[in-house]
Order: C-alpha cells, then sequence, then structure tokens
C-alpha cells in the first residue's frame, strides 16, 4: 500500500494546497469502511474548522476528481478511501524506492568454540539471518558478521579434559559435538575437585604463551567445532559475509589499552588495584573491567578493538549487534567507551532478545547442562517424519525425509521469530509443528493448496488474466485478499525499523488466513473463464508474497505436503 499512499498523498497534497503526509495514513478497524482512513486534525487547524466538518467538506470536495477513487466517506473526523479494485492489483508489491539506505552490519549468532551450540544460539541465528534478509529486501548493504568465542577459560577446560582424560578416544564422527560434551563433564569435574582447577589454569596460561603442543591442540579441536557449527548453518541456511575471531581482538585489545594508558586522553579508563577498568559511572553506567589484577582480559578489551574495525576497515554507518538481553547494561557500557574513543556519531544498535526454554519433560539433553541444537533438532525431524510418513503413505524415503526436513525447519525458524524479541519462547514442538494455527507448517500448507489448485488448472484450458477483467473482484473476501497482499512492503519496514520479525510473522499468518477464506468462499477453477483467469492471477500474487515474506524469516518453500 507505500505506493498507493505515495499517490493519494501527492495528489492530496496539490489539491488542497497543504502537505500531505503518507504516514498520515492508516487502516480503518473495519474493512467495510474503507482501504485507507486519514485523520483530519491538522486540516481542519489549516482551515479553522473542527476536524469533523473538515472531513465532510473533504469528502465533497473529492467526488469524482481521482478515477482510482471508488469512493469516499467520512467516519466523524476521518476521511475513509475506497480504491478502484483495478488500481489496487496494479499496484501489488510495486516496490517504493527508498530515500535513504544504509551500510550496516549486523553480527549474530556468537558461539564459543570448544562448547555446545545450544537452543539460545538457535534463537539468536534466526533472528539475524531474517534481519540480513530484510534490511537486504528494503536496500540496505549488510554485512553479515560472525564473532566466534574462541579464546577463554572455557577452551582451557575443554582442551584440560580431552588432554587428561580423553586423549586415547576413538572420535565420533561429529567432533564438535564430543567436544562440547567433554566440555560439560569439565565443568562437572572441575565443581568436584579443586585440585584440577590449579592445572586448567596453567594450561590456560601455556596456551596464552603460545605453548607449541597445546595451540597444536587448540587449533586442531577449534576447527572440530568450526565443523559441527557449519553443518549447523548449512542445514538452517545461514551464511556470514565476514568472520571475527576473540582470539585475534585479544591481541588488538591489550595494545589499544596500553595506547589509551599512555595518551590519557580517555580519563575513564585507568588502573585501579592492579587491575584496568572502565569507570562510566558520571555516565550512569558504573564501572565496566576490562583487564584483571591477574592479566587476564575481559570482553570489554575485545570488543573495543572490533568495534572501531567495523566503522574504520569497513565503512559502515551503523553496527548491529544480535545479543541476549542480560548483556544490555554491558553493551551499553562498550558503546559509550567507543564515543568516548571518538565514534560518537556512528549509529550502535543492541537487539536484545530472551531465553528459549521447553515444556518440561519434552525434551531432555544427553549432555545434562544444556540442550544442543543437534538433540533439539532431532526430536522435531523425527516427529515430523512419523507425521509426514502417515500422511503419505505413498512417498518414498527420501520424498518423506525432504518434505519433513523443510517442515521441521519451518517449525523452529517461525516459533523463534513469532515472538517479541525479549519475550521467553517456550517451544512446543508438536505445537510448532501443527497444520493449523500460528506456525510454519501451516504457511507452508497454504503454498501447498494453492499449488494444488495450479496443478489442477494447468489441465483445464487457461488464458491469462486482462486487466480490465480485475474489476470482477467484487467479492469482501477478494479484495480483503488484494489489501493484505498490498501491505507487504511496509511490514517489512516496520521490521526493519524496529529489528523484530514478529510483525511480518504475524502479517504472514493473517495473509494465509486470507488466502483460506478467499478460496473457501470464492470458487476458482469452476467460475466463469475471465472470473477464474483473474481468481488465478490473485492466488499466484498471493503465492508469491508468501513466499516473498517466508524467504525474509529464512524459511524455504516447498511444493507439496
Amino acid at each position: 500500500m507505500n505506493q498507493i499512499k505515495l499517490k493519494l498523498s501527492k495528489d492530496l497534497s496539490k489539491l488542497l494546497g497543504i502537505e500531505i503526509n503518507p504516514e498520515n495514513f492508516s487502516y480503518p478497524p473495519n474493512s467495510e469502511m474503507g482501504d485507507l482512513a486519514l485523520p483530519c486534525f491538522d486540516i481542519a487547524k489549516t482551515k479553522k474548522i473542527n476536524p469533523a466538518e473538515a472531513a465532510t467538506q473533504l469528502a465533497d470536495e473529492l467526488k469524482g476528481k481521482f478515477d482510482y477513487l471508488e469512493d469516499v466517506k467520512t467516519a466523524g473526523p476521518y476521511l475513509n478511501f475506497k480504491f478502484a479494485i483495478i488500481e489496487l492489483f496494479a499496484l501489488l508489491n510495486v516496490k517504493c524506492k527508498r530515500s535513504k539506505v544504509a551500510k550496516i552490519m549486523i553480527e549474530y549468532s556468537q558461539p564459543n568454540t570448544h562448547k555446545e551450540f545450544h537452543v539460545g544460539h538457535l534463537r539468536n541465528a534466526c533472528l539475524g539471518a531474517s534481519l540480513v534478509e530484510a534490511n537486504r529486501y528494503v536496500g540496505n548493504k549488510v554485512i553479515a558478521a560472525n564473532y566466534l568465542g574462541d579464546t577463554g577459560v572455557h577452551v582451557a577446560k575443554t582442551l584440560w579434559n580431552y588432554q587428561k582424560f580423553h586423549k586415547d578416544d576413538e572420535l565420533p564422527e561429529n567432533k564438535g559435538q564430543y567436544l562440547g560434551k567433554i566440555y560439560s563433564e569439565a565443568v562437572n569435574k572441575l565443581e568436584e575437585d579443586t585440585v584440577y582447577q590449579a592445572e586448567v589454569s596453567d594450561l590456560q596460561k601455556k596456551l596464552e604463551q603460545g605453548d607449541k603442543e597445546i595451540t597444536k591442540l587448540w587449533k586442531e579441536t577449534k576447527q572440530w567445532s568450526l565443523d559441527s557449527f557449519n553443518d549447523i548453518y548449512n542445514l538452517l541456511n545461514i551464511k556470514f559475509d565476514e568472520y571475527f575471531w576473540e582470539s585475534e581482538e585479544e591481541k588488538s585489545g591489550r595494545k589499544l589499552i596500553d595506547k589509551i594508558l599512555k595518551d590519557k586522553k580517555i580519563k575513564e579508563i585507568k588502573e585501579s588495584q592492579g587491575a584496568i577498568i572502565a569507570d562510566l559511572k558520571e555516565h550512569g553506567l558504573d564501572v565496566l573491567v576490562l583487564i584483571k589484577s591477574d592479566g587476564n582480559v575481559l570482553y570489554g578489551t575485545k570488543d573495543l578493538p572490533l568495534g572501531k574495525k567495523k566503522f574504520d576497515k569497513f565503512k559502515i554507518d551503523k553496527s548491529v549487534y544480535i545479543v541476549d538481553n542480560r548483556q544490555s547494561l554491558y553493551l551499553k557500557q562498550v558503546f559509550k567507551l567507543l564515543d568516548l574513543l571518538g565514534y560518537e556519531n556512528k549509529e550502535k544498535y543492541h537487539v536484545a532478545y530472551d531465553f528459549v526454554t521447553l515444556p518440561e519433560g519434552a525434551m531432555a539433553s544427553r549432555t545434562g547442562n544444556v540442550v544442543t541444537f543437534e538433540d533439539f533438532y532431532t526430536e522435531v525431524l523425527n516427529l515430523s517424519q512419523k507425521e509426514t510418513q502417515k500422511r503419505h503413505t505413498d512417498w518414498n524415503v527420501k520424498q518423506v525425509n525432504d518434505v519433513a526436513e523443510k517442515i521441521s525447519l519451518a517449525a523452529i525458524k517461525f516459533w523463534m521469530l513469532k515472538y517479541d524479541n525479549n519475550k521467553v519462547i517456550v517451544f512446543d514442538p508438536k505445537k510448532a509443528l501443527a497444520f493449523d494455527g500460528d506456525t510454519g507448517p501451516y504457511l507452508l500448507y497454504t503454498v501447498a493448496r494453492i499449488n494444488s489448485i495450479f496443478e489442477k488448472a494447468k489441465k483445464q484450458e487457461s488464458k491469462k488474466a486482462k486487466k480490465q477483467n480485475y474489476e470482477l473482484l467484487k467479492e469482501k473476501s477478494e479484495r480483503d485478499l488484494v489489501l493484505q497482499i498490498g501491505k507487504f512492503d511496509e511490514v517489512v519496514e516496520k521490521v526493519v525499523k524496529e529489528y523484530a520479525p514478529i510483525s511480518l510473522c504475524t502479517y504472514l499468518i493473517e495473509l494465509a488466513q486470507k488466502i483460506n477464506n478467499f478460496y473457501h468462499k470464492c470458487p476458482v477453477l469452476d467460475a466463469e473463464n475471465d472470473l477464474k483467469e483473474v481468481r488465478l492471477a490473485l492466488l499466484d500474487k498471493a503465492k508469491e508474497t508468501l513466499e516473498k515474506g517466508l524467504k525474509l524469516l529464512n524459511i524455504e518453500s516447498v511444493t507439496k505436503m
């Protein structure tokens, strides 16, 4: 509807001699009242009359002025417009050109090597992939980045446990998952025996000092994690343009902090009881420890050089961090330090999100610590395979598995994105896999049903719909579907503006409902020739829009289900 809002606002502005902003239009609470509504409060002020009177005057003035307007009515201080269906259909999904596009970097996923990729990482990955797609759709230049934690005490714990207790193990095919179990086991062992903690500290020092044997083991096992992560990313259809590493940023961070201390240009960064801190109390952000008194580097020291690199090397306008909401204060501190380093005019944004939990008893992690992605996905896939096999006894194993995988991924991704970012998600596999309700499989099922209609239409004699025949679309369910399709671009703009795919998820469910309502109330294949072709054209446009939306949620569509 963006295009028609622009057209109407220009024509009204010219006619009235008053600037009408396209953003002033809203949607009436009931579609029978009209397609768009314009509040007349500002116009009334200019004319020095009350808003309801202004609306009435305008309605009279607009009668017969524009051929694309079928009707103009008033509802109190609102002016309601109903457009000619031919005009509406012609403008479906015509993209408005943005006046300004940005070059942005979206940093997301950020798993730690030598640990599990768990359901919390999954929410982050789904959110990041969707925001990358949405920003690219509206024209922004996007660099998708991943910042991996490949150094720190967790690495030392994993290497210690592997070297001490598991170096003679026969390695499984999925070495990354195996490494995650080694880490979880190490955590438990270290809680039981404090003597082990000294051994871990010793190993960490050797790694930091470049011990050849430990460094070789670190590189080898790090690759195990990366191979496992890449398998997951390939499954989720996630691709990154840039990778950053904590081990590299740690070195840069030490140099940067040394330089800041020597220059003394940032008074907030200073020594305190043997540690290096950033005292941000006067900025309302408390103290951030950068380097501990024992010399160990903390996250802030690594995030500062990385933040600089993003703006200096990649020349971006905006840096977006997708990180869970427990890090909100920390990122405010990092952003303030980047401001103090000279980046106060560069936009930095934290997309916060909350936890993912599971219904009690629905799934158990074999690690005994967290629910790993592998365990989680396997459980969902098994349920999907059973249901698909039940529905299609004539399908071979490959057909069942291919469709079950798409259904599983749609169920997972849509469930991760349909909630407000800051709401806790309770993932229920059976509910997420349902073919009705607000689920990913319901959207896929809607696509499959449209495909089935097209398949049958191919067997009939069919002609291309003529533009003038669009006026045959007179049913309410037809008009509602046309209007819903027309809202697509502005919904995507809202996703980009609010950094939240929830509005697109809601839109797609409403679109699917309107599609289903349309073909329940309006026969397609049994309609008269011209009407049949127009309704097929409408279904085709609806399917195109639904699949575009699925793509922006990083969900692959299906041919049949």
